[in-house]
């Protein structure tokens, strides 16, 4: 295996493939948990609510919660990764102004 040429520019790499990605992954990760307990919340039948009714809406509104902070998450770390890998990778920089060597 070469050494890496120091003169060439580093190549763009999963960055700036994940990049774009993670504005609309935050909002889909955002409003798809809440889909089903919307449409239970939407399709419910006026008058009293049965306690296992009740507790199972609970429980699909805690896995929403849950989904959604999970969601939250992953996007911020993945983009602090490409945020720190955008920046160590940087422009290209020359130790001096020597010409680079012909190939």
């Amino acid at each position: 295996m070469r050494p890496r040429d120091p003169f060439r520019p580093v190549e763009a790499g999963l960055e700036t493939t994940l990049t774009p990605w993670l504005i609309p992954g935050y909002f889909l990760g955002i409003a798809l948990p809440w889909v089903v307990p919307a449409w239970l919340a939407l399709t419910q039948r006026p008058g009293p609510v049965s306690l296992h009714a009740a507790l199972q809406r609970q429980t699909l509104d805690m896995m929403a919660v849950g989904l959604t902070m999970f969601d939250a998450s992953a996007v911020f770390a993945i983009a602090l990764g490409c945020l720190i890998v955008t920046l160590m990778k940087g422009r290209p920089r020359y130790a001096d102004s020597m010409a680079p060597p012909a190939e």
